[in-house]
C-alpha cells in the first residue's frame, strides 16, 4: 500500500510508471465534474470507476481483495476511512468473482487505517486487503475515483 496527495507530484517519481501516468492523469482531469460510472483510459488495462456514497461503520463492511488489478484510490470529496493491512488474510475469504476481480473478507488482519482528504490516494497492490468507504466521524456521502491498473504494468507480478 501506498499512500500520498496529488499535490506532492515529486513523490510519484519513485512509483511504475503506470501509477505515475495515472497520477497525472487524476491531477489534471477536472474529476469533481464527471458523472459517475466507467471512464476507460487504456481499455481494460487501465479504467477509472467514479462513484458516489455514503460512508459507513467499518463493523459493517467487509474488505476486499483483488488479483487482476491494483486499485488507485482517488478522494474527490468529503472525508473518508480506509482499514488496510500489508498482511495476508488468513480468515474465511468468500468466493472469487473474476469478472469484477474482487473477493470479500469479513476482517482485515492486524488492520491499520487511513483518513482521506480529498487529494489524497492510496495504492492498493493486487492481494492487499482494504476496506474502503468507512466513517470516520459520522456518515457523509463521498465522491472517489477507482482507477484499475492491470498488474502487467506494474513491473512486477
Amino acid at each position: 500500500m501506498i499512500h500520498g496527495s496529488l499535490a506532492q507530484k515529486a513523490y510519484f517519481k519513485g512509483l511504475p510508471e503506470s501509477i505515475q501516468r495515472v497520477l497525472v492523469y487524476l491531477a489534471e482531469t477536472p474529476l469533481s465534474e464527471l458523472a459517475c460510472g466507467r471512464y476507460d483510459i487504456d481499455d481494460n488495462l487501465i479504467f477509472m470507476n467514479i462513484m458516489e456514497f455514503d460512508t459507513q461503520p467499518a463493523e459493517s463492511k467487509k474488505a476486499e481483495l483483488h488479483y487482476t488489478y491494483a486499485d488507485v484510490q482517488l478522494l474527490i470529496s468529503g472525508v473518508e476511512g480506509i482499514e488496510y493491512s500489508s498482511l495476508t488474510p488468513t480468515g474465511q475469504l468468500e468466493p472469487y468473482h473474476a469478472d469484477d476481480d474482487f473477493q470479500l473478507i469479513a476482517d482485515i488482519p492486524d488492520k491499520s487505517r487511513l483518513r482521506m482528504l480529498p487529494g489524497m490516494f492510496a495504492l492498493f497492490f493486487p492481494g492487499e486487503p482494504h476496506k474502503p468507504g468507512c466513517l470516520i466521524e459520522g456518515s457523509e456521502t463521498i465522491k472517489k475515483a477507482v482507477v484499475k491498473v492491470h498488474h502487467s504494468l506494474l513491473g512486477r507480478r
